[in-house]
């Protein structure tokens, strides 16, 4: 609430217009606190609002209603026409102005007036109750006013006791300009004005006893009169020094409203860091940075008191108001510099920049303090406050990096994110009835996943789950779960706790460049982006340096970098797809549309580019890259790679195609995607993308694109042992293929044909899968696909082989591995080298199994191929045993342990461990 009272009435409600005018709520509202109780009667909300007549019920009930929305008091009518509103006095700026007061009495001249001076400052520049009519205001006004100009005249008598005099020149030069000298207290600003003057100079005083007389006469007040007087004469009496006294230790940290929940640990970190520079009588300089909500503040708050008895000259603290919001700009560090060397004792005619900086550093030279500087928003504020030698502490918070700071060799920084899981459910339970833990545990760890266990979204649901039994603390996770509205639900109207409003500030301190980015990267599908991905992106966007606007969301800690790779948090994320820009600016949605089509165009090309290098026998019908950035892989190890860091972004694209309803790229991501899935044995993946491929590509593809989307899901049912399925997509790919008779697809269906054959085979029926390969082989070799005839005549082996015509399987081997070893397609070559290392283990030719198990094994690994590498692994184990080499078994049988583990196979890996069991 601070400002609501004594500052303008704009920034009670901004941007509210209601039918009485945005002013009245926040009359109603002075009303309130201006009562001692706040409370106040029907009749002087009619006297003030209305002066004129025109209250009525519906009038005064709207206005409860503006103040309710408008400050998030708890407002209610009782039945004798009183209003009463809940409001704590730490919390209204007004009864903090009338406390100082209070306690400047009985307080000697320096402690007086930095009192009274702090309390001053709480005071608006432009009145109190600006731009409220009424008779009713105007008497509120004037007693402000009174009160107001009594504590000014203490704190000029105080500032002249103590010969403070360049500060009663400055300020008593502007005062008069608001309070006429014929004015109450007007005379007494004079007054004060002409002794400073008289103290440097009598002669500049005589003017201005001219000046005065010639315009106002003589005064009424006394003690001015007689002044004017005794510096006529030349008797003026300079004032007596001020009576020596120990100036107070400064112990100014704000009161820790909640407890520190889930940062033992940092604050262990840190504190020996410091233990650590104060045995190296050393001063230290910590910056605790992280997102809005992170818990920065507290941290630093709970970390100073901790240090407090180890600093005997006492504790400073300044808010920096680096991201308070509209109508609160940044502290400036000369106003900061002045009062805290007029609490550390120190009285300076200093008034520039450099000079206040100094005197500063020369008094904590000979001090140790702990400083809190709090909410910085730039290094400009912080780098006048720093202390040059000694042993003093200087902690900042900031949502900022700040870099010019942290490039300091002499600051230690501290990034701060979000809770562990445990101490994040800790600050939710903190609230609940102790029977609750039990009964409302799983939607608690929702509501932590949901809030990102972040501390200040998590202080808000803490709040909101307070007296909820289970089914409103579900109720409240079914809610929070909708993320269009997750950030109303974590923003409380009139608190300091909202997330919204926290993100409001950070966002609003972007420049456009770095704003639009921070949408666009909201629009990507997510959980991150690398590099490349993000300079296509802002591309989108028409001008800006998308490379800057990125370092500057980093600065921001709105977007981390782990590595190589860029994050939005969660609520991040949210806020800035919903919140950034308004629904109403029609022309996001054409930018909305084509960021959308860029993500997915980049993550086809570079997928492609990926998948060429994979399988180099398929081809897609996708153009070529246009102003993207494609990766360019070296081999299959560098495109495996890049897949298995991009392949949960991947499957995000293809549903944000899905949503899109951008049919292309949900087909060909899908098909780009399938070698990869197949070499990780991802294969529930490929078969349910492969479905969304084959419906998007109907109407979309040519026949011969449509059989190869059959034949991929075909081939991926069979992998995950739905032979039956597979069958019948193959069939689909061979009647398709059928249907044409260009070249192009008479090649797509000798590779249909080949695929039905392996579902006969594995069905059982080894005529038919037999003669299917034998189809193939023909159309293989009269195209010229030499690599598609060794695996047809490898089929053909295979057949033979279950057959226990192994000498036959042998030769179609031996012949399909000979063309292999012409071609460029290396799985191809592994997968005969296996059939032929079967062949020979069945022949009891064990040495010339395991040296053609060896070659597979190395393929495939080379590939990262790795359900067919653990298959062979397995193999290659059995006949290593056979042949008494169990030690070699248990090694690769290790490797299939880790490969099992890799690729989720649970059961792989429980059958490979019995088998380890057995052989230790």
């Amino acid at each position: 609430m601070k400002g609501y009272v004594l500052g303008p009435v704009k920034a009670v409600v901004p941007g509210r217009q209601g039918v009485e005018g945005a002013s009245k709520p926040a009359g109603l509202f002075a009303l309130f606190v201006l009562s001692s109780d706040h409370r106040v009667e029907r009749d002087d909300i009619a006297h003030h609002l209305w002066p004129n007549g025109g209250a009525t019920e519906n009038r005064i009930s709207r206005q409860l209603s503006y103040l309710r929305d408008g400050l998030g008091g708890r407002v209610s009518r009782m039945k004798s026409g009183v209003c009463s509103m809940d409001l704590s006095d730490s919390s209204i700026d007004y009864l903090l102005f009338r406390e100082d007061v209070r306690r400047s009495r009985g307080m000697n001249a320096f402690e007086r007036f930095s009192v009274l001076r702090g309390a001053l400052e709480r005071w608006s520049g432009e009145g109190p109750l600006l731009g409220l009519p009424g008779a009713g205001f105007e008497l509120q006004r004037t007693e402000l006013r009174r009160e107001w100009g009594g504590a000014l005249v203490n704190c000029m008598a105080a500032a002249w006791e103590i010969r403070d005099d360049e500060w009663l020149l400055k300020e008593a030069e502007g005062l008069l300009g608001r309070f006429s000298v014929n004015r109450t207290y007007g005379e007494r600003i004079f007054l004060y004005r002409l002794m400073a003057t008289a103290a440097r100079s009598l002669q500049a005083a005589k003017q201005m006893i001219k000046e005065y007389k010639e315009r106002y006469g003589r005064p009424r007040d006394l003690e001015l009169d007689q002044a004017i007087r005794d510096i006529a004469r030349g008797a003026f009496r300079h004032r007596p020094a001020p009576a020596r006294f120990e100036h107070p230790i400064p112990r100014q940290l704000p009161f820790a409203d909640r407890e520190l929940v889930g940062q033992a640990r940092r604050t262990a970190s840190l504190r020996q860091y410091l233990a650590q520079r104060r045995a190296e009588s050393r001063g230290a300089v910590i910056l605790l940075t992280g997102m809005a909500g992170a818990g920065k503040s507290a941290l630093a708050n709970h970390l100073c008191r901790g240090l407090e008895p180890d600093f005997p000259d006492g504790t400073l603290y300044a808010s920096l108001n680096g991201f308070t919001g509209e109508g609160t700009s940044p502290a400036e560090p000369r106003q900061i510099l002045s009062r805290f060397l007029s609490d550390l004792g120190v009285q300076t005619q200093a008034t520039d920049l450099d000079a206040l900086s100094g005197a500063l550093r020369s008094r904590l030279a000979t001090r140790s303090v702990v400083m809190l500087l709090d909410d910085a928003a730039h290094a400009g504020q912080v780098l006048p406050l720093l202390p040059g030698t000694g042993t003093s502490v200087v902690v900042i918070t900031s949502r900022n990096q700040l870099p010019d700071l942290s490039a300091r060799k002499d600051v230690h920084i501290c990034r701060i994110g979000p809770l562990d899981r445990e101490s994040a459910a800790e600050i939710v339970f903190g609230e609940m009835a102790p029977g609750a833990r039990r009964k409302c545990g799983p939607s608690v760890d929702r509501l932590v996943d949901l809030c990102g266990r972040l501390p200040l979204a998590l202080s808000v649901i803490a709040r909101r789950v307070r007296g909820r039994p289970p089914q409103g603390v579900a109720e409240l996770v079914t809610r929070l779960s909708q993320e269009h509205q997750r950030l109303e639900e974590l923003h409380q109207p009139g608190h300091d706790l909202s997330v919204r409003l926290a993100l409001d500030c950070s966002v609003g301190a972007l420049s456009t460049e770095a704003r639009s980015l921070l949408w666009q990267l909201a629009l990507h599908p997510g959980p991150s982006i690398d590099w490349a991905a993000t300079m296509d992106l802002g591309s989108v966007a028409a001008g800006g340096d998308t490379d800057r606007a990125l370092d500057e969301l980093i600065d921001a800690n709105l977007v981390e970098c782990t590595v190589d790779r860029y994050r939005l948090h969660d609520l991040v994320r949210a806020y800035a797809r919903y919140h950034v820009f308004s629904d109403a600016d029609r022309s996001i949605e054409r930018l909305r549309e084509e960021t959308v089509r860029q993500v997915l165009e980049h993550q086809l090309q570079n997928v492609a580019a990926c998948d060429r290098v994979i399988d180099p026998q398929r081809s897609l019908p996708i153009e070529e890259p246009r102003g993207l950035r494609v990766v360019d892989p070296a081999s299959e190890e560098e495109a495996m790679a890049y897949v298995d860091a991009e392949y949960e972004v991947l499957l995000q694209g293809i549903d944000l195609a899905l949503r899109s309803s951008l049919r292309r790229y949900v087909w060909l991501l899908s098909m780009a995607l399938v070698s990869y899935q197949w070499r990780r044995s991802r294969h529930a993946d490929a078969e349910r993308r492969l479905t969304e491929a084959e419906e998007a590509s109907r109407g979309l593809a040519s026949s011969i694109h449509r059989a190869m989307v059959y034949r991929m899901l075909a081939g991926t049912q069979m992998r995950a042992g739905h032979v039956d399925l597979g069958l019948r997509n193959a069939e689909a790919a061979v009647r398709l293929g059928e249907e044409q008779g260009d070249v192009a697809s008479r090649l797509g269906l000798a590779r249909s044909l080949h695929l039905r054959a392996v579902a006969y085979q594995r069905g059982g029926d080894l005529n038919g899968a037999e003669e299917g390969h034998r189809l193939a082989l023909e159309l293989f070799e009269e195209l010229g696909d030499a690599a598609g005839a060794a695996g047809a005549l490898n089929g053909i082996g295979t057949v033979q082989y279950e057959r226990g015509a192994y000498d036959k399987a042998l030769r179609m081997c031996d012949e399909a591995l000979r063309i292999f070893e012409l071609t460029d397609d290396a799985n191809g070559r592994a997968n005969v080298l296996t059939t032929l290392a079967k062949i020979h283990t069945f022949r009891s030719e064990r040495d010339e199994a395991l040296r053609l198990y060896e070659r597979a094994i190395a393929i495939y690994r080379k590939l990262s191929y790795w359900p067919n590498e653990a298959k062979t692994l397995s193999r290659y184990a059995y006949v290593l045993v056979s042949s008494g080499r169990t030690q070699e078994a248990v090694t690769a049988l290790e490797r299939v342990v880790m490969l099992c583990e890799f690729m989720g196979d649970e059961e792989g890996v429980q059958q490979a461990l019995d088998r380890l069991e057995s052989l230790r």
